[in-house]
């Protein structure tokens, strides 16, 4: 049996694949595309400057200095200076799996605008017996730090 031997350029090719099978290898979780897992974030970031809140015909809007409710039909108990301090108290957790079988008839739509911003942030609240799930950019969150009745006072029974 004779033996084989790779001659001397051959055995560059190989070392030289070796090295790039290796550079891949390493670097394998920077050419898949991975989605980010979401984190818990505020309702409204901390530096952020709020300008209105619109649910349907109510509003939340400044007003100079100061913030008014506008269309409703009767007084809430929430005012709106503590109306914004719920906004900018709350925050939303991750939830995981995504929920199933809620009706979008059942979500209350929400539209905040805050300035430097062309579009205004979207936030689908839905009601539940024992949290309140939002949908914010196709991912879903639990409502912390506050409740619904304090960031849409207008809804309250």
């Amino acid at each position: 049996m004779a033996k084989t031997r790779l001659s001397s350029k051959a055995m560059n090719n190989v070392v030289i694949f070796a090295m790039l099978f290796m550079i891949v290898l390493f670097n394998l979780e920077t050419f898949l595309p991975t989605s980010p897992a979401p984190q818990s974030r505020p309702l409204i970031a901390p530096n952020a400057y709020l300008l209105r809140i619109e649910q349907d015909n109510f509003k939340l809007e400044r007003a100079g200095q100061s913030w008014r409710q506008s269309q409703l039909t009767q007084a809430t108990s929430v005012s709106p200076s503590q109306q914004v301090q719920a906004w900018k108290q709350g925050f939303l957790v991750p939830v995981s799996p995504a929920p199933t079988g809620l009706s979008s008839d059942s979500a209350y739509i929400v539209v905040v605008w805050l300035a430097g911003q062309t579009e205004g942030q979207v936030y689908a609240f839905y009601p539940q017996a024992e949290a309140t799930l939002v949908l914010v950019d196709e991912q879903w969150f639990e409502l912390e730090g506050t409740s619904l009745g304090q960031l849409l006072p207008w809804n309250s029974p």
